[in-house]
């Protein structure tokens, strides 16, 4: 098995073959709050639409207990977007489903190495299936199609981003977007951080 300096020195070069990097922190250095989670209630138009969101995801409390258990945080980011972004999205569906496989495989790659608590919180709402069964009346969490790929935002269960970036030495600009017709339009690159726990 490899010690967890190698499996990070492998998660990174495989974050960096795919056109992102990574960066290791304490778990301790992960910040949640719930002003966050309040965020997705009310800033949000994706809540309760989708089970990787508020009120579905794990909330600031429950992630701070798992927190806990885990000594080493590992940060991914990818920069930019990916595909043709329409006038009416803010980010492609493609680069939902990049990023999304790129943490799923990261997550068993390293559950495969060894490190069987491994967790992965991803970015972006869901996008595994084209219509999220969420949205259906009456859902509840277990009529998910597909959890076992599905994995929340860092966003979704409580995490301060912004705050726990800068552990890892990014400064995230904030984003601004224009409205155009048929919705709204990012005015500079994305930057997507995600994050796998690793003991």
């Amino acid at each position: 098995m490899n010690t967890i300096e190698e499996e990070i020195e492998k998660l990174t070069a495989f974050a960096r073959e795919r056109g992102g990097d990574a960066a290791a922190i304490p778990a301790s250095a992960v910040v949640t709050a719930e002003w966050v989670r309040m965020k997705c209630y009310f800033g949000c138009q994706g809540f309760g639409r989708r089970f990787g969101c508020p009120p579905y995801s794990p909330t600031p409390k429950e992630t701070a207990e798992v927190l806990k258990e885990f000594k080493t945080a590992l940060l991914v980011r990818f920069d930019g977007d990916i595909g043709e972004a329409g006038p009416e999205r803010l980010v492609t569906r493609e680069l939902t489903s990049y990023v999304q496989q790129m943490m799923y495989d990261m997550e068993k790659m390293a559950f495969e190495d060894g490190f069987y608590k491994v967790l992965c919180y991803t970015g972006h709402q869901c996008g595994w299936c084209k219509s999220c069964a969420a949205k259906e009346k009456g859902a509840v969490a277990s009529d998910c199609r597909l959890r076992k790929k599905m994995r929340p935002s860092m966003e979704a269960a409580g995490i301060d981003v912004y705050a726990t970036a800068r552990a890892a030495g990014w400064e995230l600009g904030i984003l601004t977007c224009t409205d155009v017709p048929g919705g709204k339009k990012l005015d500079s690159p994305m930057t997507t951080v995600m994050m796998l726990l690793l003991e």
